[in-house]
């Protein structure tokens, strides 16, 4: 907002919806300021930068007393090339001109340093409060060096042998590429397709949050999402079936709405090859896939426009130029010609009037657009048939690629006789309606929730197995491979009576997937070949018994370090919960805090569909001792290991947090095992001099258990200082439900060395 005025002065620029989050002040002509150019620390103490300049002084409290005045933490200067950013609304009795800034001194430092410019002052930057963060933090010490900084390759790749090599190309082949297979597809989708909209039968989240996972999409005047699955056992709603041949209904694209990785390319394979398969018998379906397409475009529409051209020819044999086909879409106007000026000529003089008539129809073809419409209108009007657009996975691009693609349906959908399909994400979708192109439209919107994610696994595995067994071959015509392994097949067998013996691996997989089927995938396929797992012992025993039960601790080791030697928080699924910035020890308590704090206030029937506003999560954390830096830093590992679902702040709410599946299963499930302590060790700085002498890098088991339980016992002692929350989390719960994992570890390998003894 530019000119805002308050109490009869005006600002520049103001910033942050619906609240004030940042004032600009922008100097010129007689007031103009000029920083020094020499190189310094990015970091500068504002009293030693305003003495050298009498302008930027008088800037610096203007713009701090705008702030000071409104209640706006961030204050920023600027005289069009040159930046300083500095806290203007404190509550520390530190005036604002007193304290440090963050400046800018040329455009290059901009450019070179980008990084830290949108650590400061980009959008999800002043949400999380990292100005604030990075000018307060000598208020804390930094934490200690982490044992991973200590590891000569961290993270390391973990070195499988030939079997488990083998068994991981053929594991990415059987649950990731099938897929991808156009001669298996009818196949695949009708014994492996799972309708969405199924709720988890192991979310440890409320059913609340699962059913309004997209609610707050539809709000509006007039409700327009609704669910794209049928109820009962329907599989797609009657509404949705009606909107794929009802183009005459409306001039809209339609929406369909769902997060990335719940399933909706398989949605929409099923759509056409099953659930509308009698209503497009004679119809003609155009997808476009943007997930494998190059990142940028220059010109999206024209290369819809060819895609569509492509496929018409590749798919109905139907030569968009070819002389009949040409002559067919423009009948109307070749006899128009004829009552023309050029129509004696046809008598007179055949030769020229047939070379004005080609004259005429390149001038049609070389208007590709309108070429291209006029010939779907011919084979709409002319051949009776129905055409249905599907522009899919832009949900995997960034929010400005996606209104683009959006605003090219639209088009298509308006002018164009057809029935458009755009996938899209709700945060998308909900931003765009507030403030992007969406917001001029009132578009029919079908929702596309999760799968069981059970099912999905289950059904996935029994169909490689099938194959396997009926054929002794699973073959990916369009990859030119073929795989022939009674070790896949035993090794699928063990993979399916463990999951229908131990119910703990499907919660694993559904909640640390989250609901999203591409991630239950990963999950499954990095178990498969893993380095981490003794895939010869796993097989041994099976060809031996005829069965082996994979127990959870050991389908973890693989879920939590991946391909990764050592665990790495950025290469894994699975968050550092203990993870610190600082020497406060306390701090090792603060994510489990807030995370608890999230899943109980999620659950409160005022709680708006799960969201929590973040102001909220701070004021909380604050009043257990955590200054905002820690807290930053906590929301943003939060954010980038998907313990929470984040929503920006609008017109109508400020910045929101919610739980997610992932985030209460490690709170719940995770924290307390041997086995994930064991790997998140080396990613925790430790405080106390004393334990961090006897916490070492360990590789074998009987010092990895050792280690842990100086772990264990370094935390509980941490604990003795953190605060404590009546009816929250407790890490005295966790301490004796860890110990007696590690405890039951020993025994476990004890036993084993007694029995090999014999």
């Amino acid at each position: 907002m530019a000119e805002e005025s308050h109490e009869g002065k005006y600002i520049d620029y103001g910033f942050g919806i619906p609240r004030r989050q940042m004032i600009v002040e922008a100097k010129r002509e007689n007031a103009y300021f000029e920083l020094p150019l020499d190189k310094g620390s990015r970091t500068v103490s504002l009293p030693s930068l305003a003495k050298k300049d009498g302008n930027l002084d008088a800037a610096l409290r203007q713009v701090g007393s705008y702030c000071t005045d409104r209640g706006v933490p961030i204050a920023v200067a600027c005289n069009g090339h040159q930046i300083v950013a500095f806290i203007g609304s404190r509550v520390d009795g530190v005036p604002p001109t007193h304290g440090k800034a963050i400046i800018f001194r040329t455009p290059g430092e901009m450019l070179a340093d980008f990084m830290t410019l949108w650590n400061c002052l980009s959008y999800p930057a002043i949400e999380r409060k990292y100005l604030q963060s990075i000018l307060n933090q000598e208020a804390l010490p930094p934490a200690p060096e982490k044992i991973s900084r200590r590891l000569l390759h961290f993270p390391g790749v973990k070195k499988r042998n030939e079997l488990e090599h083998e068994l991981r190309i053929l594991g990415e082949i059987f649950l990731q590429d099938l897929v991808k297979d156009a001669e298996l597809e009818q196949d695949f989708l009708k014994e492996c397709y799972c309708s969405s909209g199924a709720l988890s039968q192991y979310a440890l989240i409320s059913k609340d949050i699962l059913r309004n996972r997209y609610s707050a999409s539809g709000e509006g005047k007039v409700k327009t999402v609704t669910a794209a699955t049928g109820k009962g056992k329907a599989g797609v709603s009657k509404d949705l079936l009606s909107a794929v041949i009802a183009k005459s209904v409306t001039q809209r694209p339609v929406i369909l709405l769902g997060d990335v990785g719940v399933g909706k390319t398989s949605f929409i394979k099923n759509l056409v090859a099953v659930e509308a398969s009698e209503e497009l018998k004679r119809g003609i379906v155009l997808y476009v896939d943007f997930g494998r397409e190059p990142a940028l475009r220059k010109d999206l529409q024209e290369y819809v426009l060819d895609s569509f051209e492509r496929q018409l020819q590749d798919k109905y044999g139907l030569n968009l130029r070819s002389d009949s086909f040409v002559r067919g879409i423009y009948h109307g106007d070749l006899l128009a010609m004829r009552e023309g000026i050029w129509g004696p000529l046809r008598k007179a003089d055949p030769t020229a009037y047939l070379m004005k008539e080609v004259e005429m129809l390149a001038e049609k073809l070389d208007n590709k657009v309108g070429h291209l419409k006029r010939a779907v209108e011919h084979l709409i009007s002319g051949e009776r048939r129905t055409v249905v657009a599907f522009l899919d996975n832009i949900d995997q691009r960034q929010d400005d690629f996606q209104e683009e693609v959006f605003l090219i349906a639209q088009g298509l959908a308006e002018s164009w006789p057809i029935t458009c399909f755009v996938t899209l994400r709700p945060s998308t979708y909900s931003k765009s309606r507030r403030q992007g192109s969406l917001s001029a439209y009132q578009n029919r919107v079908f929702t596309i929730s999760p799968p069981r994610i059970d099912l999905v696994v289950r059904k996935r595995l029994e169909y490689a197995l099938h194959k396997l067994i009926n054929g002794g071959l699973l073959a990916l015509s369009s990859e030119g491979i073929s795989v022939e392994s009674n070790m896949l097949r035993e090794y699928i067998e063990v993979l399916i009576q463990s999951m229908e013996r131990n119910p703990s691996l499907a919660e694993c997989i559904d909640n640390v997937s989250a609901g999203n089927v591409r991630d239950a995938l990963d999950l499954l396929t990095s178990f498969v070949g893993s380095g981490h797992v003794d895939t010869g012992k796993i097989l041994e025993i099976k060809l031996s018994r005829g069965r082996y039960y994979v127990p959870l601790h050991e389908f973890l080791r693989a879920v939590i370090y991946g391909d990764n030697e050592f665990y790495s928080p950025e290469n894994s699924f699975v968050a550092n919960m203990f993870d610190i910035t600082s020497l406060d020890s306390a701090e090792h308590f603060l994510t489990p805090f807030m995370v608890d704090y999230c899943l109980r206030s999620s659950q409160n029937p005022h709680a708006d569909k799960g969201y929590i506003p973040e102001e909220q999560v701070f004021s909380h954390l604050n009043s257990l001792g955590y200054h905002d830096q820690q807290i930053s830093s906590a929301l943003a590992r939060a954010e980038q290991s998907k313990l929470f679902d984040f929503a920006s702040a609008d017109q109508a709410s400020p910045a929101r947090v919610r739980i997610t599946q992932r985030g209460a299963y490690i709170l719940r499930k995770l924290m307390p095992k041997f086995v994930y302590v064991d790997a998140v060790v080396t990613d925790t700085p430790i405080v106390d001099e004393g334990f961090r002498e006897l916490i070492w890098d360990a590789r074998y088991i009987g010092d990895r258990l050792e280690r842990a339980r100086h772990f264990a016992g370094y935390l509980d002692t941490c604990w003795e200082d953190a605060p404590r929350v009546t009816g929250g989390f407790s890490w005295a719960d966790g301490s004796a439900e860890l110990w007696r994992d590690i405890e039951n570890v020993t025994e476990r390998l004890a036993r084993r060395a007694s029995d090999y003894g014999r």
